[in-house]
């Protein structure tokens, strides 16, 4: 990681060593073949962690890229997005980084194989707006009612602390300024 300048030597790098899987609190990696304990079993990873053992989800890998950008001086935020509903649910959640360069906004992506890449936008509002409609199009295959797109929300967080619990983790960024629509 030291041999990495810019964000696109940090794409390159993490989407060739990282994969896409989560650590448990027993220190076991999943590499999500078997989603269904994830809320009981997850664990934030610091970035140490993720570049010792080269797997992290989309909140994992977010925070090493938290640390990257902090370390070049970049202007940079983290995002989370969301169906907030009061009942359980599989719809998909996401974290990702945003940063300033060249005064245009860049959408950071490793995590998300689809939209994997450096998007640029000349606003950051530009951008959300943009991120909102490709979340609005995932949840779209889930068959999302419209009464629950009226539940979508984005919300920029600061840095959690390591280790935390996927309930601590939602508290963290539920607790954070909301950028898109409404917590009740």
């Amino acid at each position: 990681m030291k041999k990495i300048d810019t964000p696109k030597e940090l794409l390159h790098f993490m989407s060739k060593e990282i994969k896409y899987g989560y650590l448990t609190k027993n220190g076991k990696l999943n590499n999500q073949e078997n989603q269904m304990d994830w809320y009981e079993q997850y664990i934030l990873q610091s970035k140490d962690e993720i570049l010792n053992n080269r797997y992290g989800n989309c909140f994992d890998q977010v925070e090493l890229e938290r640390d990257w950008f902090k370390k070049h001086n970049y202007e940079y935020k983290t995002i989370y997005e969301m169906v907030l509903l009061d009942y359980k649910n599989n719809y998909p959640t996401h974290s990702f980084l945003v940063y300033k360069d060249e005064n245009k906004w860049n959408w950071f992506e490793n995590a998300d194989l689809i939209n994997r890449g450096i998007h640029t936008f000349n606003t950051l509002e530009d951008l959300i707006e943009y991120q909102y409609n490709k979340y609005l199009e995932l949840l779209k295959t889930f068959n999302i009612t419209e009464e629950e797109k009226k539940k979508i929300i984005m919300v920029e967080f600061d840095k959690p602390k390591d280790n935390i619990s996927a309930k601590e983790y939602l508290n963290h960024v539920l607790s954070s300024k909301i950028i898109r629509g409404e917590i009740n």
